[in-house]
């Protein structure tokens, strides 16, 4: 009871996943995932398996370290907020047909998976081996990718066997934009490519990105397949970044989560003898501190886009 209680907020911009969390037995991801896919009537359109679907989503969060931040809670939180991006903004009605949305929701599930709660620039300098497997570029956001998709060839776990192979490969395609997409080293590139390619074809942005609604107006149509991969990364950076719309306490527990897991890379660093990063020293101030300038200089910057 409790969790339906929680998951009946799920459509709103303030959510509070840990929240479900708590209520659904420490299942937040796979609880949350399997509502927005069954209740989209993705599971019936795609005639996906829906014993097949609770395994991989158990198996997805089961893969989710225990960091502070990046976890399965987090991989959640940001599902449900491009849920409500995507249909706020009326995305769904011609951004997206069913597949592009399970491969939109797909793509936040499993957006950070097996995140080690280390930096992509730490796993570089480390010479770690993500690094050298994929060649120092965007390592932590192809290891999500790849091992995500590993899931899915597991026997059992074939979720998407029913589809055609085209329906496949468009769904891997998008999946795989998306999460690589959210490589933070890619941030202002893509958001300047955004607002090029709005301005290019006279349209504004998504209304969800821009902060309105087109709740009860025209839904928004791609220019064409490039800008709706485009649109779908940005809104995925945009819910990734979430928790700064979140209720102030909400946002605060967030935060410190985050603030905690740089601090233990910043461990690891002076053990190391390597320069510790920027707001990881725990001796100094920490992200918790810098916000104003995180709102002004990375989270305004997209949701302007």
């Amino acid at each position: 009871m409790q969790v339906e209680q929680v998951l009946a907020g799920a459509d709103a911009w303030q959510f509070d996943t840990w929240r479900l969390a708590e209520v659904s037995g420490g299942l937040p991801l796979s609880v949350l995932g399997y509502f927005l896919i069954q209740r989209a009537g993705l599971v019936k359109t795609l005639r996906l398996s829906p014993r097949t679907l609770v395994k991989c989503l158990r198996v997805i969060e089961a893969g989710y370290h225990d960091n502070p931040y990046h976890s399965a809670t987090h991989a959640a939180d940001v599902l449900q907020t491009l849920h409500v991006i995507i249909h706020s903004a009326q995305l769904q009605v011609h951004y997206l047909d069913p597949l592009g949305l399970f491969a939109a929701y797909w793509a936040a599930i499993v957006h950070d998976y097996r995140h080690p709660g280390l930096t992509g620039d730490f796993l570089i300098t480390t010479a770690h081996p993500l690094a050298i497997r994929y060649n120092d570029r965007s390592p932590l956001e192809n290891h999500h990718s790849a091992a995500s998709f590993s899931v899915l060839r597991r026997r059992g776990l074939e979720l998407l066997q029913p589809l055609p192979a085209e329906s496949r490969a468009t769904f891997r395609k998008q999946v795989i934009e998306m999460v690589l997409a959210t490589d933070m080293k890619q941030h202002f590139a893509l958001c300047s490519q955004f607002s090029t390619v709005v301005v290019a074809g006279q349209q504004g942005p998504p209304a969800a990105a821009s902060g309105g609604s087109r709740m009860g107006g025209p839904a928004p149509q791609p220019l064409d397949e490039s800008e709706r991969l485009l649109a779908m990364c940005i809104a995925l950076k945009a819910a990734d970044l979430g928790h700064l719309g979140e209720e102030l306490e909400v946002h605060k527990r967030w935060l410190a989560g985050l603030e905690e897991e740089f601090f233990r890379q910043g461990d690891q660093e002076r053990e190391l003898g390597i320069p510790i990063s920027p707001l990881f020293d725990r001796a100094k101030q920490g992200v918790s501190k810098s916000q104003v300038g995180f709102y002004e200089f990375v989270g305004l910057p997209i949701v302007h886009a």
